[in-house]
């Protein structure tokens, strides 16, 4: 694999981005640490912007996030690192389940993390 493509080529583009965040949303909203979070959401935007800000994340340079900030969104969500690091998770299984390499896995995760700050506002476990 040529690991000097960016990671959203690597992954397998649009459609394989779309497919994890399709499927991580189907894991969110079962899962009874985080569906709260997203019970007054509209999940087609919310699954839209999540997509872009994906293919942006993972080096798309034709995807612009063109959503509100990550500090907006987030801070009145309560969010715990607890549920970040159980979101980490999902994300984590739905890859492997899409046969994503390890080192492809790990940046995905890495980047993401790099986000916790922006996201996390609880002082809750």
């Amino acid at each position: 694999m040529d690991n000097k493509k960016p990671l959203y080529e690597r992954f397998g583009g649009d459609q394989q981005v779309s497919e994890l965040i399709d499927q991580f949303y189907y894991k969110v909203l079962f899962d009874k640490l985080l569906r709260d979070k997203f019970l007054k959401a509209d999940m087609s935007r919310v699954r839209y912007q999540q997509k872009r800000f994906f293919s942006q994340m993972m080096g798309d340079k034709n995807t612009q996030y063109t959503g509100r900030d990550l500090v907006e969104v987030h801070k009145d969500l309560n969010i715990t690192n607890q549920q970040f690091d159980k979101f980490k998770v999902h994300l984590k299984n739905i890859a492997q389940d899409m046969e994503v390499s390890g080192a492809d896995l790990e940046e995905l995760l890495d980047h993401v993390e790099k986000y916790r700050d922006q996201i996390v506002f609880s002082k809750a476990a």
